[in-house]
């Protein structure tokens, strides 16, 4: 736990979005994103619950008519929001649930100010200073999921974050887990991560800083670093950037062979309207095993009510592929284009639910064929602290080369807990 907190004041960065783990999302819910597991929070991981995960940095939840976005409203922290931005993974070609990071929150009103007489200012001035607590939690989020194809790769992912608040204003989360990365004839890999991440607001500027390790069975120790700075552009834009350095938790085999990765690059959201926007985002990679990649992720949506439809675009390419010899999906020419449409509504006081599908075109290597995903998801409020997310999503996106779909599927749940 020392050596966790000494990397944290270095740095480590999300939001995300991740991922907005686009899960989420993660695009990181949180989406086409999610980091490893692409939502944030991207600005948030994103969900990182996001069905749209590293589409793993993702990563803020939005259900108001001013600033709605997307047909899921899910709470989002910024530990996970890496996960939620980054795509890096077929299994994570599932924007529908990505949920951007809030344009401009609301001003609250500021209350009048109380006017204290003489005498008691005097009686006030005089009591002892209250005690601040170095770490007062505010959150609990464990986020699971559990992946798994057609060519029984399967990766189970359980992560509790807790999110504090410091004396000075400052965010600190502290995240755990333990993984589970299955493949035939591949030996398992089991991992615990541990990670800090520490977050400042400064005017309209938010950097998150932080990292850590990775701890796995029969492999090295591996050291994790994320950074993200944004700010806004002008009353309805954002432009962040992230970077990111870590195992590339794809599946068994990269992990055995112990490949690592560098990510950076922009993201940028613009409300264009109170019902529709625009998320853009690019990303650059470079492999220890010296291949170099790029992506880039686009989605327009139009909220109708409870209803939305939205147009999702993403390209993926590699210098070389390296599936045979280092055991990920390296692409050198990839394209998925599609049209999704989602619902999302109140079911019971307790309940809301909601459900999209997508459906589209995917071009590998200038093959084309078609593409399509659905998922649904429901929350359910047990207490007035305490809420679950239990989703399913199921995809025929390419996430290996031959002439198999992928055909990935994914059981997704977060248990909230506010403090």
């Amino acid at each position: 736990m020392l050596c966790m907190f000494l990397l944290s004041e270095a740095a480590w960065g999300i939001s995300e979005p991740s991922n907005l783990e686009l899960h989420n999302s993660q695009i990181g819910s949180e989406d086409f994103l999610s980091s490893e597991k692409l939502v944030a929070s991207e600005l948030e991981q994103p969900p990182a619950e996001q069905f749209f995960s590293p589409v793993t940095d993702l990563v803020s939840a939005l259900d108001s008519e001013e600033n709605s976005q997307s047909s899921y409203s899910d709470y989002t922290d910024g530990a996970n929001v890496s996960d939620v931005l980054y795509l890096a993974a077929p299994e994570n070609l599932n924007p529908g649930l990505y949920i951007p990071p809030p344009v401009t929150p609301s001003s609250e009103p500021i209350a009048p100010e109380l006017i204290v007489p003489e005498l008691e200012q005097t009686e006030l001035e005089s009591d002892a200073t209250p005690f601040v607590p170095i770490w007062k939690i505010n959150n609990l989020i464990i986020n699971l999921s559990d992946d798994f194809s057609n060519f029984d790769q399967g990766n189970r992912i359980i992560e509790p974050t807790v999110t504090d608040t410091l004396p000075n204003g400052d965010q600190l989360a502290i995240t755990t887990g333990f993984n589970r990365y299955a493949q035939p004839a591949v030996n398992t890999v089991f991992n615990i991560p541990l990670k800090a991440s520490w977050t400042r607001e400064m005017g309209d500027f938010t950097t998150t800083a932080g990292g850590g390790i990775d701890l796995f069975n029969q492999l090295p120790l591996a050291v994790n670093f994320n950074a993200n700075a944004s700010v806004p552009i002008g009353k309805k834009a954002t432009l962040s950037f992230f970077v990111d350095y870590g195992s590339y938790k794809f599946n068994a085999t990269t992990l055995n062979n112990q490949i690592r990765a560098w990510r950076y690059g922009p993201n940028l959201y613009w409300q264009i309207s109170p019902d529709m926007y625009l998320f853009s985002l690019a990303r650059w990679g470079r492999y220890n095993d010296g291949n170099q990649e790029q992506q880039s992720f686009s989605r327009i949506e139009k909220k109708l009510g409870d209803f939305y439809v939205a147009g999702n675009l993403f390209t993926w390419q590699y210098r070389e592929d390296a599936e045979t010899a280092s055991g990920y999906f390296s692409p050198p020419d990839f394209l998925v284009a599609n049209a999704e449409v989602g619902w999302k509504g109140e079911v019971l006081d307790w309940l809301d639910c909601g459900a999209a599908a997508s459906w589209g075109r995917q071009r590998l290597n200038s093959s084309w064929s078609s593409a399509y995903n659905y998922n649904a998801k429901c929350t359910l409020e047990i207490t007035e602290s305490l809420e679950m997310d239990l989703g399913y999503a199921f995809s025929n996106v390419i996430g290996q080369t031959g002439d198999s779909a992928f055909n990935n599927r994914a059981i997704t749940g977060q248990v909230r807990a506010k403090f």
